[in-house]
């Protein structure tokens, strides 16, 4: 259940502020709020980037008869005073999440409606952006029905080939919004987790694999062959990442995701309990650049071990077909690479799932008893090195290392690049 005391709601978060918002909203000032309650959405731990909170609100019009009843989220940075606060400011994620929800995703909505003729809900509506306190009101989109796959599991074959389909529309969409307007992506879509600009993620990423070099004391196998390897990687973790963000030319690049798992995504089923649709959310960390660094990413963090160890080039593929399928429907004018160069495009972007896989991966799973937070991750104090240890040497890691470790070093990415 969500850890209720760590992040309060926003002292601002009134009744009055929500009323107004609802009206504004719904266009109809008789909108009367009778009861407002708040709550987390999601557990401590789940989000490092920012703070969910769920409003569930009773409220009457002039029109209605009695009262009627219904949920939003609302989505805040965190307090200055959090450390994740000083880490994320320098990356612009929360003014480009708002520019997303205002400008870009209802222009991408409509491209996919109207050129891919897909209906389907491609994110959660906004109710409301405030620029002034950093926050946006969404949709409960759990109203119908729509749900996160458990991070723990993660994705089948039919949930991964369905995430894939709408990835594919959303770089698609995206790519004939940069034709057809060109330079909206230019300013503040260049600082994904690697960029020439900042690195804030530095002592992050630093101390995680180095917490990940002290589990391999509990594998002498493991430490025989690949602790020298982790301990070198701490030093150019970050140049590596820059390296494989560079966009050379002759790439296709479009907008990715940029933080595409599977707390960010959420599936509809039928009644038989099938997928049939999937939407995106979290666009903080939406980047310019190859599709590929999403395909890396969202393999490595959110999808079967078999299929990431033994079937990533077919899913290349697949996602491929249909991302070529979409750009001909939304008349893309670039050029549009070949299967051949797609995937040394996307093999030139794997140091990608270097650190998706090692760095990112065991948090985003993590389920102890410790505090998980950015500033444990932060923190060199004895709290926080036990919370790092913790994740790293929780046994079902260091059972995965033993597949990740030899998957990453076969293909070179754990020598000097």
């Amino acid at each position: 259940m969500p850890d209720e005391s760590s992040h309060p709601a926003p002292k601002w978060l009134t009744r009055e502020y929500v009323q107004e918002k609802l009206r504004a909203y719904f266009k109809d000032q008789s909108l009367d709020l009778e009861n407002l309650e708040v709550k987390p959405a999601i557990p401590n731990g789940e989000n490092y980037a920012s703070v969910m909170t769920r409003i569930n609100v009773e409220y009457t019009t002039k029109g209605s008869k009695g009262k009627l009843s219904t949920n939003f989220l609302l989505k805040t940075t965190f307090a200055d005073k959090d450390p994740a606060a000083h880490v994320l400011v320098h990356y612009g994620i929360y003014t480009r999440e708002m520019d997303m929800y205002e400008k870009i995703l209802p222009q991408l909505a409509h491209i996919i409606r109207s050129d891919l003729n897909d209906p389907r809900k491609l994110f959660a509506g906004t109710v409301n952006v405030d620029r002034e306190r950093d926050s946006i009101i969404f949709e409960d989109l759990s109203l119908e029905n729509y749900k996160v796959v458990c991070r723990l599991k993660k994705l089948d074959l039919v949930h991964t080939h369905l995430a894939l389909e709408k990835l594919a529309s959303f770089h698609a969409a995206a790519a004939a919004l940069a034709s057809r307007q060109p330079g909206i992506f230019e300013k503040d879509y260049d600082r994904g987790f690697f960029n020439k600009f900042v690195r804030g993620y530095q002592p992050i990423m630093r101390n995680l694999l180095q917490a990940l070099s002290r589990s391999l004391e509990l594998d002498r196998d493991l430490k025989e062959r690949y602790q020298a390897k982790i301990d070198r990687l701490v030093e150019f973790v970050m140049d590596y990442g820059e390296r494989s963000t560079s966009i050379s030319p002759g790439d296709f690049v479009t907008l990715c995701h940029g933080d595409l798992w599977t707390t960010n995504l959420m599936f509809q089923h039928d009644d038989q309990g099938h997928p049939t649709n999937s939407i995106f959310i979290d666009f903080q960390f939406s980047v310019w650049n190859s599709p590929a660094i999403d395909l890396h990413y969202f393999f490595s963090t959110s999808i079967h071990e078999n299929l990431r160890l033994e079937k990533q080039a077919e899913l290349v593929q697949f996602y491929f077909y249909k991302l070529v399928e979409a750009l001909k429907k939304v008349k893309y004018s670039g050029q549009v690479p070949s299967l051949f160069e797609f995937q040394q495009q996307f093999r030139a972007r794997a140091f990608y799932a270097v650190f998706s896989s090692l760095i990112f991966e065991p948090t985003m799973v993590y389920n102890g008893k410790e505090e998980a937070s950015m500033e444990q991750i932060l923190s060199t104090s004895e709290k926080g090195i036990r919370f790092k240890d913790s994740v790293y040497q929780a046994p079902e890691i260091l059972e995965k290392m033993k597949d990740t470790l030899p998957f990453l070093d076969q293909l070179g990415l754990l020598d000097e690049m």
